[in-house]
């Protein structure tokens, strides 16, 4: 099925699918009954997003950033596999403030969901985490049964 992207203000329509608002603080004069679901952890970071509406950088380092940002937190990365799996049976409708057309993180989230190399290499940045923590609590339980001996 299709990941769509609308600005939160524009009225739902019956081929949104499932509306998915991912921004990290809740628009104003927005009711609840707007979006289906909030999903924070795939929206920028305070710090990106304010850098980058203060013009402090371009549009393709915000992106950048922003993808490196997502790929670093696991639960962005949670996220990302929730929807994509949630987008195989019906359409999605990813929401943010901005006017459509405009430079905006929900374009970013979309392409990632769309692209399957995208989608892959963060789905192996997540499993690769997943061996990283893995790893590290069977060495720390070994050093536990190591030092009560």
């Amino acid at each position: 099925m299709a990941v769509k992207t609308k600005s939160i203000y524009q009225p739902a329509e019956p081929g949104d699918g499932v509306r998915v608002l991912i921004t990290r603080y809740y628009p104003r004069g927005v009711k609840k009954d707007r979006f289906d679901r909030w999903v924070k952890p795939l929206s920028p970071s305070r710090e990106l997003l304010t850098s980058y509406k203060a013009g402090e950088m371009s549009w393709e380092r915000f992106r950048k950033s922003f993808v490196s940002e997502l790929r670093a937190s696991v639960e962005s990365i949670e996220a990302l596999q929730e929807l994509e799996a949630l987008s195989q049976p019906q359409d999605v409708t990813l929401l943010c403030y901005e006017k459509e057309g405009l430079p905006c993180h929900r374009y970013v989230v979309r392409d990632i969901l769309t692209d399957p190399e995208l989608l892959s290499e963060f789905l192996k940045a997540r499993a690769a985490a997943d061996r990283r923590g893995a790893r590290a609590k069977t060495l720390h339980l070994r050093k536990a049964r190591g030092s009560s001996s």
